[in-house]
């Protein structure tokens, strides 16, 4: 256990207004499915709050991979993948009383929700030190916007690719065949969404064919949604993120990472990021955007997101909050301790091999990626392949040619 560390209530919320505005029943269920991975993240004497089952051979995993004596820890999961707060699962189950015994809150994002249930009960929102007032809620709401980091970028003086907003799907068709006249492709974003949730390319093509095919285009975006930006689509050759940490004292930098995406929607990383002619200016971005968070009273993990091409860089949007990476890194410095850093790779990738998950894990000790005396370690970060298909894994070592080639042992060892 950590020396001084409280104990805590590990809340995955990532089905958070926060995150996403009106959000699809498959969007919510995507992002449920996996949250038992919040185990990782637990100490002895915490409580950690699910979306989803954890499964008994999941738990033993994890006890066996950290040597976490699990019957310390308070585990709330519904019988089923959960689409509600989990603070109204944890209600649901009669289980409220068990997060209110830890003194501090610590959630995936802050929302309404879990702000008002900790002044409510008393707790602390890690890591904070007082509770914040509502005017930080908005600025994270407002940053965690595709607008709201454009404005304040460009506010900063740093680089966003052409585009703009618009607040309803007929002014968005308007804009978007207007932009369209002038630009080869745009990509289209809900204002409010993550993990590439509702992200839609746009080809111009030909000029007599183009309002037809932008409408069909953004039909099947989200409903409701609270408007859409609409960028330059960009021939990226990279799309770094720059993870820091907001404390009382300021901001001090936590990983970078290569992100991989799959139709332009997140799945993994690579970290460290890879040094390039912007690496500089990217980390400089981040510390600017970071240090007006700090201003406005954020306090937390966030990452900025950014696109390099030939000719720059772009910032592409903030996620103020613990984001998909956060746990990751955590995981991989208690893999690698003593690492600095810790050169790892992580995906969520499909298979149609039918193994099991005990299985799995025994294909990568034979592979000999388990265990602290391996020199790259690899671990199942889920148990969720029963589920929706997929393995998610992270492969941990001291340098990126050895992860490189352990994650392709992974692949074959999983059939993906």
């Amino acid at each position: 256990m950590t020396p001084g560390r409280p104990s805590r209530t590990i809340l995955s919320n990532l089905n958070s207004a926060t995150m996403a505005d009106d959000p699809t029943d498959r969007y919510l269920r995507a992002m449920a499915v996996p949250t038992p991975r919040m185990l990782w993240e637990a100490e002895p004497g915490d409580c950690v709050v699910m979306l989803a089952p954890c499964p008994p051979r999941f738990r033993d995993y994890v006890a066996g991979t950290t040597g976490l004596d699990v019957g310390t820890v308070d585990i709330v999961a519904p019988a089923g993948t959960a689409t509600d707060h989990p603070l109204d699962v944890a209600a649901g189950l009669g289980a409220t009383k068990l997060l209110t015994e830890r003194p501090v809150l610590d959630p995936f994002a802050l929302d309404r929700p879990v702000l008002g249930f900790a002044r409510r009960t008393g707790m602390r929102i890690h890591p904070y030190t007082t509770h914040p007032d509502d005017a930080v809620l908005d600025v994270v709401r407002r940053a965690n916007t595709k607008s709201g980091i454009r404005e304040t970028a460009t506010a900063l003086g740093l680089p966003v690719a052409d585009g703009g907003f618009a607040a309803t799907r007929s002014e968005l068709v308007r804009r978007l065949v207007a932009f369209l006249a002038d630009h080869p492709a745009a990509i289209v974003k809900p204002d409010r969404s993550s993990t590439g949730f509702g992200n839609t390319v746009v080809q111009a093509g030909a000029r007599e064919s183009r309002e037809r095919r932008v409408r069909e285009a953004v039909a099947g975006g989200p409903a409701r949604g609270r408007g859409w930006v609409y960028e330059e689509f960009l021939p990226l050759t990279a799309s770094p993120s720059m993870e820091m940490i907001a404390e009382d004292t300021g901001v001090t930098p936590y990983y970078s990472c290569d992100q991989r995406t799959v139709n332009n929607a997140w799945t993994g990383m690579v970290t460290p990021a890879a040094e390039g002619p912007h690496s500089a200016a990217l980390h400089e971005a981040a510390a600017v955007l970071g240090g007006w968070l700090h201003r406005q009273g954020y306090r937390g993990v966030f990452d900025v997101d950014c696109g390099t091409y030939d000719g720059g860089y772009v910032i592409t949007e903030a996620n103020v909050r613990t984001t998909g990476g956060t746990y990751l890194e955590k995981l991989a410095r208690r893999l690698r301790p003593g690492d600095n850093p810790v050169h790892w790779r992580a995906d969520g990738r499909f298979s149609d091999d039918h193994l099991d998950f005990s299985e799995a894990v025994r294909r990568i000790e034979a592979a000999g990626l388990a265990g602290a005396s391996a020199d790259v370690r690899a671990v199942l970060t889920t148990d969720t392949h029963d589920v929706d298909g997929k393995w998610r894994y992270l492969v941990a070592g001291r340098d990126a040619g050895s992860v490189a080639e352990a994650e392709r042992a992974v692949e074959e060892a999983l059939g993906i």
